[in-house]
């Protein structure tokens, strides 16, 4: 069902296996052709720590900003079909995260808020990703959470001060660039 009026919505991209700047990149793109998405906003690219996952591999995060006229769900499958595209295997006997190829989040879709069997808005654990708090806040700090209201820089904030008095794991994150 395509919306007459344009949502925006965010997304978190990540990869930890093969060439993952340039996958993140291509799937991007991918997303930008499809019908009723229009890409907005790229953020940086950021290596990062794995986190709740053991991984000798780091991963490469970004979050995007798309203008869409697609419904949440619609979005999501485009986002699953995008992943497989691109060699994304989900595995329902392997339990906790893994490492991928591609992993694209619905992180926000406008103001919805929904909790269903298929799909979670916002996203439950942005409040505890630094992966995808400092990517967000750099493409849009003031942006404001749909449930608590703060912004995208005061979550950030937040999360640094529970890593710093030690009740959350450390995570590291790095800077990097697009055409390193």
């Amino acid at each position: 069902m395509l919306h007459t009026k344009a949502v925006k919505a965010y997304i978190g991209l990540g990869s930890n296996l093969g060439d993952s700047k340039t996958l993140l990149q291509e799937a991007w793109q991918a997303l930008g052709n499809v019908d009723g998405i229009v890409l907005d906003g790229l953020s940086s690219p950021y290596m990062t720590a794995p986190v709740d996952m053991t991984s000798q591999h780091w991963f490469t995060n970004a979050v995007g900003r798309l203008q869409v006229t697609l419904s949440p769900l619609e979005l999501l499958h485009v986002l699953l079909a995008v992943e497989a595209s691109f060699g994304r295997k989900r595995s329902e006997k392997k339990f906790g995260y893994q490492d991928r190829s591609l992993d694209l989040d619905l992180l926000y879709y406008g103001d919805i808020v929904m909790d269903s069997p298929e799909l979670t808005l916002p996203h439950p654990r942005i409040g505890d990703r630094l992966f995808v708090l400092v990517p967000l806040a750099e493409l849009e700090p003031d942006f404001r959470d749909t449930l608590s209201k703060k912004t995208v820089n005061e979550m950030e904030a937040r999360l640094r001060e529970r890593i710093d008095s030690t009740t959350n794991k450390k995570q590291e994150i790095i800077h990097g660039q697009w055409n390193e």
